[in-house]
């Protein structure tokens, strides 16, 4: 069996390894030893340092990895939002709130039914001089803006409940990986 003459390397002192070893203990500061070939070259590095290192080096990977995580949430987050926004009639984009479907309905259906209370009152009216039966039409406008004005607010509310509840699940994952990776630290 073919020996090989190293020195440890936390103490210095002399060890005769066979060739073919992998690993030894020194016999003089019992440290666990590697012994490391290169070319015709041996040496030996202790092996609670490579532990150390092997282990900071998972903890970056770790770290890299939940940030990697987190930036791949957020874009993901921006697009989704973005489908939310909703589109004013000038163009401007906003994100569906709860209280602004309640505002609009409220506005809404008063003008609907101011438009039935007041085009009621004038068919009434021009009912008793004489006017075309058709003149009587006129407050369903109002009841049609007052329907419009239900549906306009319930589609709104809907959507509003949809964007709260995907912004929830968006900010609780993004709460699990940023403790993820703090508990990597």
């Amino acid at each position: 069996m073919k020996v090989i003459s190293l020195n440890c390397n936390h103490c210095g002192a002399p060890l005769e390894v066979p060739k073919k070893a992998r690993f030894v203990t020194c016999g003089f500061c019992e440290s666990k030893l590697a012994i490391e070939h290169s070319g015709n070259t041996y040496s030996t590095a202790v092996i609670e340092e490579l532990q150390e290192t092997t282990q900071q080096l998972a903890r970056d990977v770790a770290r890299i990895k939940s940030s990697s995580d987190i930036e791949r949430l957020d874009a993901q987050w921006e697009r989704k939002r973005e489908q939310h926004m909703i589109t004013g009639k000038h163009g401007a984009k906003s994100l569906p709130s709860k209280g602004g479907a309640i505002a609009a309905a409220v506005f809404m259906g008063g003008f609907g039914l101011f438009w039935t209370v007041f085009a009621f009152s004038i068919t009434r009216g021009a009912s008793s001089v004489g006017a075309p039966g058709a003149v009587n039409i006129f407050p369903l406008f109002g009841l049609l803006f007052v329907g419009f004005a239900i549906f306009a607010a319930v589609s709104q509310f809907s959507k509003a409940e949809a964007y709260e509840r995907d912004l929830k699940r968006y900010q609780s994952e993004r709460r699990r990986l940023v403790n993820d990776m703090q508990e990597s630290d």
